[in-house]
């Protein structure tokens, strides 16, 4: 699966620290770091070799990415609203908490578009379910901000 959506994952700063990972970290907190390696690389297959086929995604709010997209397709469908939303978008990961039923990312977000930029932080709490990613719940954590710039033209 290729496409031009690591285009807009470029960086124009330095990434906050993250804590390394340990092998006291749970296995489910290390597969959602793997995914989301693959996802910043713009890998996409190995970001969906951890998602399962028929996963959901929620996205919140009241803007144009708001929805749920059930399965890869629909998954990659939001991730080009996004792209087409930005001029550049990156999430820089600070931390992941896993259990035996879910995972955490939490992250720094940086978006631009034009003369607008977005820098928040974000949390998305994924269910696990047969040892791949079966349900995300992408949350801003300041939703009125995430709003406000992916309602505007």
């Amino acid at each position: 699966m290729s496409t031009g959506y690591a285009s807009a994952l470029a960086a124009e700063h330095d990434a906050p620290p993250m804590r390394p990972l340990t092998d006291k970290d749970h296995p489910n907190a290390h597969m959602l770091y793997a995914a989301h390696k693959a996802f910043q690389n713009g890998d996409l297959d190995g970001l969906f070799a951890h998602i399962a086929e028929d996963a959901v995604w929620h996205m919140p709010g009241d803007n144009a990415l708001a929805g749920s997209y059930k399965g890869h397709a629909e998954i990659m469908r939001n991730f080009g609203m996004l792209q087409e939303a930005v001029d550049a978008y990156w999430a820089h990961p600070l931390d992941y908490y896993g259990s035996d039923d879910h995972v955490t990312l939490i992250a720094e977000v940086h978006a631009r578009k034009g003369d607008r930029e977005l820098h928040t932080k974000e949390a998305m709490t994924w269910r696990v379910e047969d040892g791949q990613l079966k349900e995300c719940w992408h949350l801003c954590l300041e939703p009125e901000k995430w709003d406000a710039f992916f309602s505007a033209d």
